[in-house]
């Protein structure tokens, strides 16, 4: 049990580095191409390498295996996906600072929580209350202009990963709610899927050029590897051995490991009131997955006095 725990973290871990390069890989791509090309490459990417995977997994038998009656549940997640994506990457093209990004983007445990229990009758504890409001604090002073009046009290950007993180939060409640006989290839293979076909229509609508420098390219490729693949890959590995709750809690850290390597490629810092507010929105993620973790630990301990009488 230990050693699986241990795994758990382990491909937690490595999930969350992979997500914090993918803000930096991706800041330094769209600092020199447009947004419209840099998803249609980063995507072709990440399908080609999914649709290796899937075939090697044998995903394909799977997949036709799946009930017809399941089948609408592609398309939405794929709906689901290009809005959150687009999102995604247009706050990171926007916000300056690809840490601050990272920190904002802890208002989706937030989100999930909260969704959970309008939806899918999930439990809240006051734990939890405490956590979500720590969470919201932290992301406003993280989101602060400096400016007091309120047309520019918030960096520019803000919206859209409030928009991101609340798209993310609710294909999790999907699948959370709906999905339990897909593997993790197909949902990522479904992922990639739908994001090409909608990028690759945006291209040719908008008439993008494709023209971009070695150097653009490899970061575009490097982001493709770590986001697409790669961190989705490791996030559903580490759930099958520890709870979201554990998990959710590493993941929190990910705009503190976006510091170091953001510095390096750019020579930038967020402001001090930003890390603040970075710190502060991971305190109550941190609070929110332990009492997560209570509540199922508690779930677990009744269930097996259940068994026992």
């Amino acid at each position: 049990m230990r050693k699986e725990i241990i795994k758990g973290y382990f491909y937690t871990i490595l999930a969350t580095l992979a997500f914090s390069n993918v803000y930096v890989f991706s800041k330094a791509a769209l600092n020199e191409v447009s947004l419209p090309l840099f998803l249609f490459l980063m995507v072709s990417v990440g399908f080609g390498i999914n649709l290796v995977i899937l075939w090697i997994k044998g995903g394909f038998k799977k997949l036709s295996d799946v009930p017809r009656k399941m089948w609408w549940i592609f398309p939405t997640l794929g709906c689901i996906e290009i809005f959150t994506v687009s999102t995604f990457y247009a706050s990171v093209n926007a916000i300056s600072e690809p840490a601050v990004t990272g920190f904002l983007g802890n208002l989706f445990p937030l989100f999930t929580t909260m969704l959970g229990i309008m939806f899918l009758k999930e439990r809240f504890t006051p734990i939890e209350t405490l956590g979500v409001f720590i969470v919201f604090a932290g992301a406003l002073l993280t989101s602060y202009s400096g400016n007091l009046d309120w047309k520019d009290f918030f960096i520019p950007g803000v919206g859209l990963v409030v928009m991101n993180c609340l798209g993310a939060a609710t294909a999790t409640v999907i699948v959370r709610a709906k999905v339990n006989n897909l593997t993790p290839e197909i949902l990522s293979f479904n992922r990639t899927f739908w994001l090409l076909i909608f990028f690759s229509v945006w291209v040719i609508i908008t008439s993008t050029p494709i023209t971009i420098s070695t150097g653009a390219l490899t970061n575009t490729v490097i982001a493709a590897i770590l986001d697409p693949v790669l961190a989705i890959l490791l996030v559903y590995k580490a759930y099958q051995y520890i709870e979201a709750s554990r998990g959710t809690i590493i993941q929190s850290t990910k705009g503190l490991m976006i510091i170091p390597v953001a510095f390096f490629y750019f020579g930038t810092l967020p402001l001090p009131h930003q890390i603040a507010g970075g710190v502060i929105a991971m305190i109550g993620v941190v609070i929110i997955g332990l009492g997560q973790h209570a509540l199922d630990r508690r779930k677990q301990y009744r269930e097996g006095e259940t068994e026992t009488i």
